[in-house]
């Protein structure tokens, strides 16, 4: 089956193991595709590249698929998204005050998760699961709720002096066997760590989730990174996926990375024929 559509993150879907579906934006509307290991999937490129806010054309794009002006203007665009205890809402300063309520000033997590190792993260309360899946943790627990983001992320920052915050991509796509301890010790031991300040919003239950991504048994993954810079198809049949990551035989394609660019993707289960238009 042939699809043409402007590229947008995987959706992956919680479960024992997590599926996965690929989505695609077009004029006839949105797209959502279930893909599994064993099904071919090739893409190739257009060249054309839109917005994934305003759809507008361009030659360029900035941040997972924004266009400059987008990324100048928009709230979701700000540089206190990747660094929330920077947020300036207090100030007065915020790009979208509407926005900051629905995002920023609701409840938020702060978790331990083992991803390429243990690190530390924040997210919305509600949105745990997605953002661990997101992310390519093999196991994660919340392990304090507070009051909005920039307090997460102030606690993030707090436990950051001693545990990472960043997920080493080489090192979650190769990893396979878990964490090396229980999470559940390394969340208590943080828990014990933390500033008296940050004690009254300790989760008293915490609890690990485990998850468990889809990989062909045995598959010696290539981390060699896929790009989607020339008209010459990518991709083949799919062996494993994790994260926002599709893994083939010759490499691995990130594919938020190449957010808001048109592809036309080539999909067969794995019941069909297993090598299509990779010539």
């Amino acid at each position: 089956m042939l699809w043409t559509g402007d590229l947008r993150e995987l959706e992956p879907n919680f479960g024992v193991p997590i599926s996965y579906r690929l989505r695609l934006a077009s004029g006839d509307g949105p797209r959502s595709i279930p893909i599994a290991v064993g099904d071919t999937l090739v893409f190739r490129p257009t060249g054309a590249l839109r917005c994934v806010a305003c759809g507008r054309s361009v030659k360029k794009l900035y941040q997972n698929g924004y266009c400059f002006p987008c990324v100048q203007t928009l709230a979701e665009c700000d540089l206190c998204i990747v660094k929330p205890h920077q947020c300036h809402f207090h100030l007065g300063t915020c790009r979208d005050e509407a926005f900051a309520a629905e995002h920023c000033m609701v409840p938020h997590y702060v978790y331990i998760a083992w991803s390429s190792g243990f690190k530390v993260g924040i997210t919305r309360k509600g949105r745990q699961l997605k953002r661990w899946m997101d992310q390519g943790a093999m196991e994660a627990a919340v392990i304090a709720e507070v009051p909005d983001r920039k307090t997460a992320g102030d606690l993030e920052v707090h436990i950051a002096q001693w545990m990472a915050d960043k997920t080493h991509w080489r090192k979650m796509l190769a990893d396979e066997a878990g964490p090396d301890r229980p999470l559940i010790e390394v969340a208590r031991e943080v828990q014990a760590s933390v500033a008296e300040i940050y004690r009254p919003y300790l989760v008293a239950d915490v609890r690990p989730e485990r998850l468990a991504y889809p990989r062909e048994p045995g598959f010696n993954i290539t981390l060699t990174t896929l790009a989607l810079t020339s008209d010459e198809p990518v991709g083949g049949v799919i062996r494993g996926m994790k994260g926002q990551y599709l893994l083939f035989d010759d490499g691995v394609l990130n594919v938020k990375r190449w957010a808001g660019h048109e592809v036309v993707a080539e999909h067969r289960g794995a019941s069909c024929s297993t090598e299509v238009g990779a010539n």
